[in-house]
């Protein structure tokens, strides 16, 4: 088996990105943890699997930085602009006695563990604050779960996708006054999720699943994909 760092992973657009995850939940071992953080190659909006594409292309419409892309994810969620986001997926066993909150409990509780230790204010958004209906732009007010700074504003959402036994999380984190620590954003979170899933979360990305990831590439950026709904 032949792996690359997930470093050195070049940037992608937003159907190769989608790509590449749709790889690693289908063809990782299914007891492994696979972090990796996204590069991209130009701004770009992803939007949950079950949103109208009409939604999505009015929400880019009316952007005042052009997105490349508008690409309909495979997992849930909302509308997420990425441009200057940090971007990371984690694809993971999901046994059948958990459920989904249970998930974004702990990525997310580990992930605001990680921030606080480089000293950015993050905490989780209990669920008795609830703040009605649900929005379609990610980033409009948190959910439960989701992680906040100290004055209470979304900095890190996500949303999942299972496949039999094995789970798949993609998250977006904006941390304002921290655009230019990315890399410092990265070990944080790498740390906090590490101490959380332990020694086997591995950021080894197997040079065969680049290679179905650039067999799936075309569904992503196709209209019959995209346009479903």
């Amino acid at each position: 088996m032949q792996t690359v760092p997930d470093q050195l992973i070049p940037s992608l657009n937003a159907s190769r990105q989608m790509a590449l995850d749709e790889a690693l939940l289908a063809c990782a071992p299914e007891a492994s943890i696979i972090l990796r953080f996204y590069r991209w190659s130009g701004p770009a909006l992803t939007f949950g699997y079950s949103q109208p594409y009409a939604l999505a292309l009015a929400a880019a419409r009316r952007r005042v930085i052009p997105v490349a892309e508008v690409v309909r994810r495979a997992t849930g969620g909302g509308i997420v602009f990425h441009d200057g986001d940090l971007t990371f997926s984690l694809c993971f066993p999901w046994t059948r006695l958990s459920p989904p909150a249970e998930i974004y409990a702990k990525i997310h509780g580990a992930a605001a563990a990680g921030l606080r230790e480089m000293g950015v204010a993050a905490e989780l958004w209990p669920a008795r604050k609830q703040l009605g209906e649900r929005p379609a732009q990610c980033f409009i007010g948190p959910e439960p779960s989701d992680v906040v700074d100290g004055r209470d504003r979304k900095i890190l959402g996500g949303a999942l996708r299972r496949r039999s036994a094995r789970g798949l999380y993609q998250g977006s984190l904006r941390v304002e006054g921290w655009p230019r620590n990315r890399p410092q954003l990265e070990a944080a979170l790498a740390r906090g999720l590490g101490r959380a899933w332990g020694s086997e979360l591995s950021q080894e990305i197997d040079s065969a699943w680049l290679t179905q990831a650039d067999a799936l590439a075309d569904k992503y950026g196709s209209d019959g994909w995209n346009q479903r709904r």
